[in-house]
């Protein structure tokens, strides 16, 4: 006896030019607080170079320096806006064609298929 079991396709990952909106977006969403943190740690190290507060958690090395912590945050805040902007951005004529292609009963394909208006949900 031979059973088969049919699963059906997940999401194409790498096929278009622009299919990894959505880490896209994650990982904009996890920069920004670590541009925040890199900018209070820049703060730290100023106030703690001028004797407002106490010493800097990092006494010595490259992460001492609040320039470089400060040089961090604008760096992850710029590739978080830049990848915000990458998965915001509108899908190109071509790879709706591509998907609507691939999807075997789009609204398109259907013969008598009218076009959606708003209040055409209703049986009658």
């Amino acid at each position: 006896m031979i059973i088969r079991i049919r699963v059906g396709r997940g999401a194409k990952v790498g096929k278009g030019t622009r299919k990894n909106r959505r880490l896209a977006a994650v990982a904009a969403a996890l920069l920004s607080p670590a541009a925040l943190i890199a900018a209070a740690l820049a703060l730290w190290g100023v106030t703690a170079d001028m004797g407002v507060t106490r010493s800097f958690a990092i006494p010595s090395g490259f992460f001492s320096h609040w320039q470089t912590w400060l040089a961090m945050a604008a760096i992850l805040q710029v590739c978080s806006r830049r990848l915000n902007r990458y998965s915001r951005e509108e899908v190109p004529a071509a790879e709706q064609r591509d998907e609507s292609a691939s999807n075997p009963i789009s609204r398109q394909s259907l013969p008598n298929a009218a076009p959606k208006t708003p209040g055409s949900d209703s049986l009658f």
